[in-house]
């Protein structure tokens, strides 16, 4: 249960122990000890006591608003780590990025947590990632399957993501048949991305969210979600690149608009923006033809 369900993040440790790291915006980058018992002593000292069980109940509620961050959580700190890579909401590469520090950020001091022991954890998640990002390869074994399948047996699997777009032999004709192709293969291949906030599974937990991902087999679930996107009008014909599909996950600075669940996409380069982006021009192109 302490290294299982220790990682996330309900309630700051108010009584966390600094290591004498620079912080998450001071000038001098931190060096590790890239050890697997520095990294657990590291995991230990600063995100185990993040969920400690004698913590009040209600720090579970200070932070993320109708995200739930336990559903990231795996068997081994390494695991749950590579799981919060593959969906996002950690960034190796710039780790002061990283989505998930955002979320504790947006907490609001009440209850006995103050803007102190928000900031804490704050530096106490970003040394994980930061150190992480530089002793990742030499303290943890790859993981095949990083977020294992979150999703009941029997309904079609996540695929990982990828650093490169998705390959398609695209037809490059505007039937239904090929439209339901690059859709699957571009959007609905990228839907863990969405997970757990918009999935028809999780409706009654993030009540405010659309449940616009249909789950499922395969074939009939992306149709579904398809369908819904061209119902609820987040596919636009005219300016495809200004569609919700696009728009809502893509960061501000770069088009993008408010979207609960913060950004999801940080460059235009990124392969989920490449592929959703093919989609959206090929459906417009076509619906464009077809008026």
């Amino acid at each position: 249960m302490a290294l299982a369900m220790s990682l996330l993040l309900g309630c700051a440790a108010q009584d966390s122990d600094a290591d004498g790291s620079e912080s998450s915006d001071g000038a001098a980058p931190i060096v590790y000890e890239c050890s697997a018992d520095e990294s657990l002593d590291l995991y230990e000292r600063r995100i185990a006591p993040l969920l400690q069980d004698d913590r009040p109940s209600s720090c579970n509620q200070c932070h993320l608003s109708e995200v739930d961050l336990s559903v990231f959580v795996q068997a081994t700190p390494c695991e749950t780590m590579a799981c919060m890579v593959d969906q996002g909401i950690v960034d190796l590469a710039e780790p002061q990025e990283s989505l998930v520090l955002s979320w504790i950020d947006r907490a609001t001091p009440s209850g006995g947590i103050t803007a102190e022991t928000i900031a804490a954890e704050h530096e106490a998640v970003f040394q994980w990632i930061d150190m992480s990002s530089q002793c990742g390869a030499e303290v943890c074994e790859p993981v095949q399957n990083p977020c294992g399948n979150p999703l009941e047996e029997g309904q079609c699997d996540l695929p990982q993501s990828t650093p490169d777009p998705r390959p398609l032999d695209d037809p490059g004709d505007c039937s239904d048949k090929t439209l339901e192709l690059v859709w699957q293969t571009k959007v609905y291949a990228w839907r863990g991305r969405c997970f757990p906030c918009h999935f028809d599974t999780h409706e009654d937990d993030f009540e405010e969210s659309p449940a616009w991902v249909t789950t499922g087999s395969c074939n009939p679930a992306s149709l579904t979600t398809l369908r819904t996107a061209e119902r609820e009008g987040y596919l636009d014909a005219e300016e495809p690149r200004k569609s919700l599909l696009i728009t809502k996950p893509l960061e501000e600075s770069l088009g993008g608009v408010e979207h609960g669940g913060g950004a999801k996409i940080h460059s235009e380069s990124e392969a989920s923006y490449v592929d959703i982006v093919y989609f959206l021009d090929r459906w417009a192109e076509c619906n464009a033809t077809s008026d």
